[in-house]
């Protein structure tokens, strides 16, 4: 037999003896049921080579008519799809596995790609040298088919389970058990369904995990008040909030609510971190301030709220927090600034003025003194309160919108209700950033003073 060079770049072909090619290749499945002079004519058309690790044996897609067995080494199968923007590794073949047989037996192109993951011998056979021999053979057409029937039979059934167990996931009734019987299997569809089983797992822990946080996000959604209804004494004042958290739960709060019939208090916050931890430490703060909110002698009360956040605080989270009390019959506003973004005070006649800190944030250090702020609200006032999310936010090319462009936007804003002063700030915040991803919760609080 002369050596010859096969078709694929960097393979080393050298003779080898027909005898040796026969018991080789009667070691494969496919040609085990070939008697001896059927196997001696396919030996006699195979050549020997060799390929170094790393070398691409076939490619998906190409035209495919020759197949290779496996004499020494390993070789990686690869399938590409459109999705991903590295092929799926599918399996590992070794010593007499065969590669590529479609195209030895059929005209048509290559399903998978493979990659010699170790140095490798191998034998080709060529599609019309096996053409010729079972047109002469009539045991090795019969062998062939029975063989390519044999493995679709023994892959409908796994195919079976695993369409099965895909349809299930998809309703979310996936089973464990499904797969069993198929993982404890040998093979590659065996291999690909442990693969199958492990990402269905993932997928229901995802799919748990996220409806454990739509249920957090539906309870913190419930701690938020409910609109103040514009009746009695907060007729007053035209007031509305919005949170949006930038994940399902988030750790910025606001909150209002009459003390009486004359005193409002109204707080807009901002925690510290992001997710569960920011969202429980978010639910302590507003209970802790809901249970010290006063008009009376506030210092003492803010210093109060501080110790008690600030109290067995091991996780070291804080609350940036401003909490006012308004006094609907007279306009007198006090407030804490504690480290929050000082609110816009827009004048009715055109002035604007910011509400600065008065101390740090809450949680910090239990023996901080809270002074109070004052001023006073004349008819037609607004408030605009809001947390860093908003200034902090970002366009595609890494802007922020900072305080420059919220001022721009309050400009245009002294004839409209609290509802769209607050749509039309987000609305502008929102048209700023784009489709730049949200990395901060985003709370924005009006108030208008309308006695």
């Amino acid at each position: 037999m002369e050596e010859q060079q096969p078709a694929d770049a960097g393979a080393i072909v050298r003779a080898i003896p027909v005898e040796e090619i026969a018991r080789i290749l009667a070691l494969n499945p496919i040609f085990a049921q070939f008697d001896r002079s059927a196997l001696l004519a396919v030996a006699a058309k195979c050549r020997f080579a060799t390929f170094e690790a790393g070398a691409t044996i076939i490619r998906q897609g190409d035209p495919g008519n020759f197949a290779y067995v496996i004499l020494e080494g390993e070789v990686d199968i690869f399938v590409e799809i459109p999705a991903p923007a590295e092929p799926i590794r599918m399996s590992t073949l070794g010593r007499d596995r065969t590669i590529g047989e479609l195209g030895a037996f059929t005209d048509m192109p290559r399903t998978a790609t493979a990659v010699a993951r170790t140095d490798l011998r191998l034998l080709r056979i060529d599609r019309d040298s096996m053409m010729s021999i079972a047109a002469n053979e009539p045991t090795v057409a019969i062998a062939i088919i029975g063989e390519l029937g044999q493995r679709l039979h023994t892959m409908n059934r796994p195919l079976a389970y695993l369409t099965y167990a895909a349809r299930e996931l998809a309703r979310d009734e996936y089973d464990e058990g499904i797969l069993t019987e198929l993982i404890n299997q040998q093979g590659d569809l065996a291999d690909f369904a442990r693969d199958f089983a492990q990402m269905a797992s993932e997928i229901r822990e995802k799919q748990r995990r996220h409806q454990e946080m739509l249920a957090a996000a539906s309870i913190q959604r419930s701690i938020l008040p409910n609109p103040l209804a514009r009746a009695g004494a907060a007729h007053a004042v035209d007031l509305y909030a919005e949170m949006h958290p930038a994940r399902e739960i988030g750790g910025d709060f606001y909150d209002f609510f009459l003390l009486d019939e004359r005193w409002l208090a109204f707080t807009v916050a901002d925690v510290s971190g992001k997710g569960i931890p920011a969202a429980l430490f978010m639910a302590v703060s507003r209970t802790v301030l809901r249970s010290v909110a006063g008009y009376t002698d506030m210092p003492a009360r803010m210093t109060r709220a501080n110790r008690q956040l600030a109290a067995d605080n091991e996780a070291c989270m804080f609350v940036t927090m401003f909490h006012g009390v308004l006094d609907l019959a007279t306009g007198v506003l006090y407030y804490c600034n504690a480290g929050h973004n000082p609110p816009y005070l827009l004048r009715a006649g055109g002035r604007r003025e910011r509400l600065h800190a008065t101390s740090i944030p809450f949680g910090i250090d239990p023996d901080t003194d809270y002074p109070i702020g004052e001023t006073m609200l004349a008819s037609g006032d607004r408030l605009l309160l809001f947390s860093d999310g908003i200034t902090d936010a970002c366009s595609p090319d890494g802007e922020a919108y900072g305080n420059a462009r919220l001022e721009h936007a309050l400009e245009g804003v002294p004839e409209r209700s609290a509802t769209e002063v607050v749509s039309h700030i987000l609305a502008d915040n929102a048209r700023f950033v784009g489709d730049a991803e949200k990395f901060d919760d985003i709370t924005c609080l009006a108030l208008h003073y309308c006695p």
